[in-house]
This record gives C-alpha cells, sequence and structure tokens, in this order.
C-alpha cells in the first residue's frame, strides 16, 4: 500500500497555519494600516498599491498591520503547499524513505529495524477531518528528545502505516506468535481527574499562596469583594488546566500481548504509545506531594527512542497504590521489581545543607541593619528551614543494588524513585569535592539512553564503596 511515494494528507497544510495562527490574529487586530483603518480597505487594489509603495520605501513597519498579515499568511500557505507537494515517503523493502524535494532537499532512509516505536496521535482538528498524525521515533541518542518522523493521513491509513512497519520490523525476529492483547488495567475519567488534582507540583501550590496571602494582608490588603475579579481568574485558569488535563488522560488503557506494551489516553486528543518491553530502559515511581499523603503513587517509563518536544514520557499508569503499582512492573516488566531495604544516604550529606544554610542565614542578616526585629525572624527562619530541609534531604535520598538493579529515590516534598538495570548504565561518575572526599563521600552520576529529560541522573551523597560496587555491576554486563 506504501511501497509508492505517498504525500502527507493535504490537512498538512492547514495545521502549519494553525500554529501561525495566533500571530496572525493579533495583525488583524491591529487595523491602523498604511493609511486606513478600514478593513474593507483591504480588498482595494489601490490600497495594496500603497502597501507595496511602502515596502518598496524601505518603511517594513507595514507588515506588522492587518497587511503584514495577510502576506504572512499567503507565504506560509505558499511555503506549506510547496512543502505538502514536494514530499513523500514510502515503504521499500526493509527501509523507509522520507524525501522533500523542495529548494532544501532532504532524503532520509531508515531501515524498519531501527525503528522503536510508531504511535498514532489525534488532536480535536484532526478528529473532525477524519485525519491522524503517524509518530515514528528511532533507536538513536541524538534524537531522543524529538520525534523524529511525523506524517499525517487519513485515520484508517494511519494505522495500516503503523501496521506496515511494525509488522516489518518484527518479521524477522525470531518469535513466537504474539497472543491476544490482555488488559491489564484501565481508569475512568474520575480516576483521570483525581490524578490531576492530586498531582500538583507542590511549587505551584506555594506560589498560589505566595500570590493570594499578600493580598489580603499589609498595606496594600484588598477586601473580599475586590479581589473577587482576580480570585475568580486563577480559579477559572485553574480549572481550565484541571479539566484539559483530565481530558487528555481520559479513558487510560494499559495492555500488553506478551511482547509490546500498548498504551492509549486522551478524549479531545488522543494518544498511543506502542513499544517492545526491551525497548524499556528505566522505571520511575512518582508522587506529588498530595499523592504521597494518600499513600498513591504513578509509574512513568523510559524508553529508548521515544521522545519528543513535548518532553512527554509514557506512563504506564494514572495513580494507584504503591501495591497496585508493585504488581503492574512485575506483571510487564519483572526484572524491575525491588526485594532489598534501601540504604540512607550518609550523615555526611548534612555537612554541605549546614553550610549553604550558613551562607543563606549570612546574606538574610543584612535585613537587621534596616529591620532588626524583622531581620533576626527571618535569620532564624532561614537557618531552621535549611537545617530540617537538609535533614529531610538526607533521609529521603537513598538507593538500592539488587541482584540486576540499581534503585535510587529522592524528592522532600515530591518524591521520585528511579530504577535501572545494571546493563543499561552507560556512564557511571563520582561527583565530590576536598570537603567530603576526606571521609570518602560523593554523589553518583550515571547516564541511560533515552530522552534528555531522564537521560542523566545523580544519588545523594554516598560511600564511595556503593559507587565502586556499581562500578563493577556495570563492567560485569557488558
Amino acid at each position: 500500500m506504501f511501497d509508492k511515494p505517498t504525500r502527507n494528507h493535504p490537512t498538512y497544510i492547514a495545521e502549519r497555519i494553525g500554529s501561525y495562527l495566533l500571530l496572525i490574529l493579533l495583525l488583524f487586530g491591529n487595523a491602523l494600516t498604511a493609511g486606513t483603518q478600514n478593513m474593507a480597505d483591504l480588498l482595494h487594489i489601490e490600497y495594496w498599491k500603497t502597501v507595496l509603495a511602502q515596502l518598496l520605501s524601505g518603511h517594513f513597519s507595514v507588515l506588522l498591520s492587518a497587511a503584514g498579515a495577510v502576506l504572512i499568511l499567503l507565504a506560509v500557505i505558499g511555503v506549506s503547499i510547496l512543502r505538502w507537494s514536494r514530499t513523500f515517503f514510502r515503504v521499500e523493502g526493509e527501509l523507509l524513505y522520507s524525501e522533500r524535494r523542495t529548494i532544501i532537499r532532504k532524503e532520509s532512509k531508515l531501515p524498519v529495524g531501527s525503528i522503536t516505536t510508531v504511535n498514532v496521535e489525534q488532536n480535536i482538528f484532526e478528529k473532525l477531518v477524519g485525519t491522524a498524525k503517524v509518530k515514528i521515533d528511532i533507536n538513536s541518542a541524538v534524537t531522543a528528545s524529538k520525534t523524529d518522523f511525523i506524517f499525517i493521513l487519513k485515520k484508517r491509513d494511519a494505522l495500516a502505516l503503523k501496521e506496515t512497519l511494525l509488522s516489518k520490523r518484527d518479521q524477522n525476529c525470531e518469535q513466537e506468535e504474539n497472543a491476544p492483547k490482555t488488559v491489564l488495567a484501565a481508569f475512568s475519567t474520575a480516576d483521570a481527574l483525581r490524578h490531576q488534582l492530586l498531582s500538583i507540583p507542590f511549587l505551584e501550590i506555594l506560589t498560589g499562596i505566595m500570590v493570594i496571602f499578600p493580598m489580603f494582608f499589609g498595606a496594600q490588603s484588598m477586601s473580599l469583594q475586590d479581589a473577587l475579579p482576580v480570585l475568580g481568574v486563577m480559579v477559572l485558569l485553574y480549572c481550565g488546566s484541571v479539566v484539559l488535563g483530565t481530558l487528555n488522560l481520559a479513558n487510560f488503557r494499559l495492555e500488553t500481548d506478551g511482547k509490546h506494551i500498548f498504551i492509549s489516553h486522551g478524549a479531545l486528543r488522543t494518544q498511543s504509545y506502542t513499544f517492545e518491553k526491551t525497548r524499556v530502559k528505566s522505571v520511575f515511581l512518582k508522587q506529588s506531594l498530595l499523592a504521597r499523603l494518600f499513600g498513591l503513587c504513578s509509574v512513568e517509563l523510559a524508553v529508548v527512542g521515544l521522545g519528543n518536544e513535548k518532553r512527554e514520557s509514557p506512563r504506564l499508569c494514572l495513580l494507584v497504590s504503591k501495591a497496585r503499582a508493585e504488581e503492574l512492573i512485575a506483571a510487564l516488566l519483572p526484572a524491575y521489581t525491588t526485594k532489598k531495604t534501601p540504604i540512607v544516604s550518609s550523615k555526611a550529606a548534612l555537612i554541605p545543607a549546614v553550610l549553604l544554610t550558613l551562607l543563606c542565614t549570612a546574606v538574610s542578616a543584612v535585613m537587621i541593619v534596616y529591620l532588626p526585629l524583622y531581620g533576626i525572624i527571618l535569620c532564624a527562619a532561614v537557618f531552621v528551614f535549611g537545617i530540617f530541609a537538609g535533614i529531610l534531604s538526607q533521609k529521603t535520598r537513598t538507593v538500592s543494588m539488587e541482584e540486576d538493579l540499581f534503585c535510587c529515590s529522592s524528592g522532600i516534598l515530591n518524591k521520585k524513585t528511579g530504577r535501572f538495570l545494571y546493563s543499561d548504565l552507560q556512564e557511571v561518575r563520582l561527583h565530590t569535592n576536598a570537603i567530603m572526599q576526606k571521609g570518602q563521600v560523593g554523589r553518583i552520576g550515571f547516564s541511560i539512553l533515552s530522552a534528555k529529560t531522564m537521560s542523566t541522573q545523580k544519588t545523594g551523597w554516598f560511600k564511595k564503596e556503593i559507587y565502586d560496587s556499581l562500578c563493577e555491576k556495570m563492567l560485569s554486563c557488558e
């Protein structure tokens, strides 16, 4: 079906124009154009002669007017049509060809065997017109943070292309017949809403408090009636983000056929991920502050080659109990299950925390000169908070060395625990300084093949013997 050169669906042009829509609307809003304030003048040839004359005379500010919006729109349409008409792809044998025959010619030949994932995605516009994006990622660290190939096709053709590429990729592999898909987890819209509400980062909560608190206290305090419009806008924006996030995670399903993992979700913008279990390079258990209070966590995966410009990573599940999360990991990725009790970071980790606290306290002491009472209170608060945060950081940073697995966790309020196979570690480093080196203590840094947001990891402060053991484990897997 795809053995001959195939173009993207014509709606590719509309989607490219849509990315410039906000700019065009803003320019149209500026109706103070060259010599007129009447938008109807855009339909008269005399107006465009005036615009052309101004451009020829060097008055390029006209491009910031409604006339500029029209010219930009025409340019974008022209470039989009040219790019659409001169871009082709085809599947020939074991190769995926992608070619753009514009002024700057570009041709790519991709062996289907190097394809990591083929995902199908639909936004609202694509649902209305019946198209879908086919997003292809390859096994490469260079492009790990972006999608390698994107094609827009009718939905049935998008699904057919996905099946074609996956079947060609797997046909030469020695494998048994894939079993039928089994649903391991399914989440309702209510579950998605709970996930959104309990996944609010603590920084956002703190920012909200810092914005709202000064409105009612201090010299510039406002009455509740005066503050209602501002509070209303804030509540509206927050509710809007929660609703959009909930719709994006609605109808979440986790399936497997024994070899592959299938993840799909979304009511307005539908997303689906399909990848082999062997492509998983790490497992992360994540807990926001609110989720920790309810004993819940979500599971995310780092999948080699799977990455895009939005820094998304596939979730294995939404917020569930820790026991349920461990069940899903054991069912799909048994190599990532843990048994040993984590080791808490060295008490020497309190040394840099105390030094940083003393430095911050010394800086805040400047306030004592101007406001003695306030300055003393501020210094005391900074010192107590710094020491308390240092102790919590030392207690919450842990590592665990299983037989085939290295685990590390961090996070005072929002907690993250990562699990990595020794065989997937690409580089291990020890970070230390003159003070910590005397106690044979350092921070362990390591890298895995994944998107940039997950590729580099660092632990808390631990004895050098743990670093040595980790190096030995990694080398024994080569």
